[in-house]
């Protein structure tokens, strides 16, 4: 379904902040892929800067009808109550202040959000949860399970609980994914139900039964909208966006 120009629900999109290729400053950087994501499906992306302030960050959420959480490097341990493991690799600063910033305005302002890969893991420890910092040495191998293979993203099937909301919006219990992450949720923060896991038992889903449209994967679907049933979150965030208010 598409929206009139004027109509379109805005969603707001997470972006990271990188070193650039000199090393001298920090980028900017979004894959196009959510921006395309968001447009085939009727949203009009808003690209949400590292700002530094929560009065910053007010005044962007207040604009928004929707929240996605994009993927990126990892959450500083120390929020959740955890040492950093040797290959935890943390995003810096300013990107995760303002994540968690979007995800208590979110809660409190009932925005709907789809969070995606590291955006699911920022969900769950903004929810209280905790993380696998390193999966491949603290999750019993499954020999057809690579989460995070050197040659790109790899498919593998999830399980999908059959009365969630993530069932409804893909219209199947089994849904072939991409995979390209080394942590994981391990403790589910408050109200977020675990709705889809992979072989080897990661959960590879969430979602908030009580409210309008929290869901996360652990999954990239914004480079798979070529197919109806990932195409379909995208789909289903707009149209709750766009019923908000």
């Amino acid at each position: 379904m598409l929206f009139n120009t004027a109509m379109r629900p805005k969603i707001g999109i997470t972006c990271g902040f990188i070193l650039n290729s000199k090393g001298t400053d920090h980028s900017v950087v979004l894959s196009r892929a959510y921006v395309d994501a968001v447009r085939m499906v009727g949203g009009r992306p808003v690209l949400i800067p590292p700002v530094t302030t929560p009065g910053e960050v007010e005044e962007i959420v207040a604009e928004l009808d929707g929240l996605l959480v994009t993927g990126g490097p990892d959450i500083r341990p120390a929020r959740y109550g955890q040492p950093a493991h040797p290959q935890t690799v943390v995003m810096h600063e300013r990107r995760e202040f303002v994540d968690f910033e979007c995800l208590r305005w979110m809660d409190e302002c009932g925005l709907p959000v789809l969070a995606i890969c590291l955006g699911v893991q920022e969900l769950n420890v903004h929810r209280g949860g905790t993380l696998y910092q390193h999966v491949p040495e603290q999750v019993v191998a499954v020999p057809s399970v690579r989460h995070r293979p050197a040659d790109g993203f790899l498919h593998h099937d999830v399980a999908i609980e059959a009365d969630s909301r993530l069932c409804r919006i893909v219209g199947r219990q089994s849904l072939d994914v991409n995979s390209s992450h080394h942590q994981a949720l391990l403790e589910v923060g408050r109200g977020l139900r675990p709705v889809a896991w992979s072989p080897d038992g990661l959960i590879e889903a969430v979602e908030d039964p009580s409210r309008r449209f929290v869901l996360g994967v652990q999954w990239h679907p914004e480079v798979l909208t070529d197919h109806e049933p990932h195409r379909a979150l995208f789909a289903a965030l707009v149209k709750a966006a766009g019923q908000s208010g």
